[in-house]
């Protein structure tokens, strides 16, 4: 008993491919007629179309997948049929039927961009069809292989205007942390116009922006990215905020590719203290706040034009008092204008309503990108087609915890030894690099001897450690203020605050009744 054969699957069955489609371009009756049967004989190219003159040929070659083409042709001899037929966008293969014996010809087509040559006489059944069918793989490849060319530099120059929209925050306050994330629509992955950006200048303020230009694709991802980068420009040389979103306008204004281009924009500004900040709103919906776990929409009564739509257009600040510990969810319209399946808009409150439901545990924070992956992903639910870019950032303030010590002590020699012991195991016990360690020993030592040997009363050391910083304050019962004395090599003392000075980011004098507080501070990122 034989063996069944074994069963074939679905997988194993290669695909139908498509018929070719030939359009032999020839002249003479009897060698086209000998091409036919030479297709015939093999049977595997039925669908062989036939053009007289190299006219016909180019009105009919659009239906084809390989053309034969003979190279003496009553409107067109030797290499310009060639030339003419590669010259039609997206052309299909051609072979070359030469009737010469010399075959330099015909490697010369193929070096002119022709798949391939036969020679006439030379030439039976099956390598004809072989021929044609190799020819049109080899075009169906140069095909793919200038596509993906094509699709890498479009996604390298896509690439470059991502780094533009997405920058890197400058922050310098480790209480703040900047969690982003920016997703392109679906329309063909082109990029839009949102664009973010976080920045701390000299002074403490921090300055972020949210911004969308209308329409999709490269010239808007170009003209958010000079958008951003222009107003981080303005907010680093320190512009006052209510005068960088008009200038911001007058950009836009002169760079735009249309004039009905437009952008709305969400600018805050945070004073130092984080105790509040003043909302700019320019045709964009308002951030939400949240504290603690509930959030809020920021109120959108200032809320002015989009820039780009009446020069000379300003923007009022609303300012909103802050708890000590916050974050701020900026976006752009992406992230709301989302749909269910009965077509109800998420919109603002909507958007609410969802990070009430994801803030439910104190420890949120911990964890702000999953937050963010969440609400995307809430977001994809409701909408998986999603045509409009969107952005997000969420700001979070969460302070550290500052750590206070006070020494008292008597103005000796042996006190200010002991303000160096005790200024260094404060400082050590709290991973404080230790290069900062001794400076801020020999600042705290030089402030002791100052208060010793000048007040000559009983002093107090009071050091304040915050996440980036150190505060140094030595208060003592003397008011008079303290000296810094010209430079002189030759002088035993007298050089402390001269030393002091030139370690300190700064150093001030304050007096309350008969006595003084010097305080200085240190920073601790290097």
């Amino acid at each position: 008993m034989m063996d069944p054969e074994p069963a074939i699957s679905g997988e194993d069955v290669a695909p139908a491919q498509a018929p070719v489609r030939v359009l032999l371009v020839e002249d003479d009756d009897g060698d086209a007629l000998l091409v036919t049967e030479l297709f015939a004989d093999v049977g595997e190219i039925r669908d062989v179309a036939r053009a007289r003159t190299l006219a016909e040929a180019l009105t009919a070659v659009v239906a084809a997948d390989c053309v034969l083409l003979d190279m003496n042709l009553p409107d067109a001899a030797g290499f310009d049929g060639l030339l003419r037929l590669l010259e039609v966008p997206d052309h299909p293969a051609v072979v070359v039927l030469t009737g010469d014996v010399d075959e330099t010809r015909g490697r010369a087509a193929v070096a002119a961009g022709a798949e391939d040559y036969l020679v006439k006489g030379r030439v039976d059944g099956p390598l004809l069809t072989r021929a044609v069918q190799y020819a049109v793989e080899r075009r169906r490849a140069d095909r793919l292989a200038g596509q993906l060319q094509l699709a890498q530099v479009h996604e390298r120059e896509n690439r470059r205007l991502g780094r533009g929209l997405l920058p890197t925050p400058l922050l310098r306050d480790r209480a703040l942390t900047v969690t982003s994330r920016y997703q392109p629509g679906n329309a063909q992955l082109l990029l839009g116009g949102d664009f973010y950006d976080t920045v701390e200048i000299a002074d403490g303020s921090v300055h972020a922006i949210v911004g969308d230009v209308s329409g999709h694709g490269p010239d808007e991802a170009a003209i958010g990215v000079s958008l951003r980068i222009a107003w981080r420009t303005l907010v680093l040389a320190g512009m006052p905020a209510e005068y960088v979103l008009p200038v911001l306008d007058q950009l836009l204004v002169t760079e735009r590719h249309d004039a009905i281009l437009f952008t709305t924009v969400a600018m805050i500004s945070l004073p130092a203290d984080r105790s509040h900040l003043d909302l700019y709103l320019a045709g964009h919906p308002a951030p939400l706040l949240i504290d603690g776990t509930t959030p809020s929409l920021l109120p959108d009564r200032g809320l002015g034009v989009p820039l780009g739509v009446r020069l000379g257009t300003t923007w009022p600040a609303v300012r909103v008092p802050l708890p000590r510990e916050w974050a701020l969810l900026l976006y752009t319209d992406g992230l709301i204008e989302a749909r269910d399946d009965r077509g109800d808009v998420l919109w603002t409150d909507g958007l609410v309503d969802l990070l009430d439901g994801l803030l439910n545990r104190p420890t949120w924070k911990d964890e702000p990108g999953a937050v963010l992956d969440q609400v995307l992903a809430a977001v994809d639910a409701r909408m998986p087609l999603r045509t409009d870019d969107l952005a997000v950032a969420l700001l979070t303030h969460t302070p550290a915890v500052e750590q206070r010590r006070v020494w008292d002590h008597e103005p000796t020699a042996e006190s200010c030894v002991e303000v160096r012991r005790e200024i260094a195991a404060f400082l050590q016990a709290n991973d404080v690099d230790q290069d900062r360690v001794d400076d801020a020993v020999l600042v705290a030592y030089e402030l002791a001897m100052n208060a010793a040997d000048h007040a000559r009363t009983p002093f107090r050391l009071t050091a304040v450690l915050g996440p980036h910083a150190l505060r140094l304050e030595v208060t003592d019962g003397s008011a008079a203020p303290p000296q810094v004395r010209p430079v002189d090599a030759h002088a035993l003392r007298g050089r402390g605050l001269r030393m002091v000075d030139s370690i300190v980011e700064s150093w001030t004098v304050h007096h309350d009744g008969e006595g003084k507080t010097i305080v200085a501070d240190l920073t601790l990122d290097g």
